[in-house]
């Protein structure tokens, strides 16, 4: 497996990637609830072709955590992909208001103009 934080060249390719790992993942769970002896010959190529060593005797359920791992790369760290300021003019301060609103907080004039003035 590759070691490097971002193992994708751009957002198309990501995408794809974790599909083809979420298609190995619903195989081997399909076999494990299964209770398959072997593992098929197309699920071990797909395995090794994402870069996953198959250790003789290995479970199903080891599998699963190895495809988990794998994934684990192509997935978006939101700490970092956090935006620093709002995609669109005003969408800041609009989703404030929103909140705002949700959690009960009034502004002053708010409270004037419905007549709720402390």
């Amino acid at each position: 497996m590759d070691p490097t934080p971002r193992a994708y060249a751009n957002e198309a390719e990501r995408r794809y990637r974790l599909r083809r790992l979420d298609d190995l993942l619903e195989a081997l769970e399909r076999l494990n609830l299964a209770d398959a002896r072997a593992l098929p010959a197309a699920v071990r190529e797909r395995l090794e072709k994402e870069g996953i060593v198959i250790e003789p005797a290995v479970t199903f359920s080891r599998l699963i955590e190895l495809v988990w791992t794998q994934q684990e790369r192509y997935l978006i760290d939101l700490k970092a992909d956090r935006r620093k300021a709002p995609r669109r003019a005003g969408e800041g301060l609009a989703s404030r208001r929103i909140l705002d609103t949700f959690l009960g907080r009034l502004t002053a004039a708010q409270r004037r103009r419905r007549g709720t003035v402390d």
